[in-house]
């Protein structure tokens, strides 16, 4: 039996999202780069939303029940924030057009690949053997 060094993986902040065609899910040429976990940009939005529902709880003795619309409006805010860039599509990147294709009713599909790929860790995986 091998033995395991865990030093031999570490985490990258950002990672290739390849897109799959959403019938029949082969890749597509479009690749979505999103930030890790790791990512400065993810950790800062994830430590306001924990810190903003602290003071919540601190304030009231509970958290807010939100709103289902808010809900949905501060995940398309963290999908696009998490997104650096993307190529191979027909639209060029950027942040407007991220916020426009993620919040199109008609484009759910892709807003679902992305946050899927966010939560996927070992994307944000490398080997650092030989680093």
């Amino acid at each position: 039996m091998h033995i395991f060094d865990p030093n031999a993986f570490e985490d990258t902040d950002r990672a290739d999202l390849v897109i799959k065609n959403p019938i029949t899910l082969v890749p597509t040429s479009m690749s979505v780069v999103i930030a890790g976990p790791e990512h400065a940009d993810r950790k800062r939005l994830r430590f306001e939303r924990q810190r903003k529902l602290r003071a919540a709880l601190a304030e009231t003795g509970c958290l807010p029940p939100g709103d289902p619309a808010d809900d949905e409006a501060e995940e398309l805010e963290h999908l696009v924030a998490c997104t650096i860039g993307w190529s191979g599509s027909v639209d060029p990147y950027s942040v407007d057009a991220c916020r426009r294709l993620y919040a199109d009713p008609k484009r759910r599909w892709l807003r679902k690949q992305v946050r899927d790929g966010l939560e996927r860790l070992e994307l944000f995986m490398r080997s650092s053997v030989g680093a």
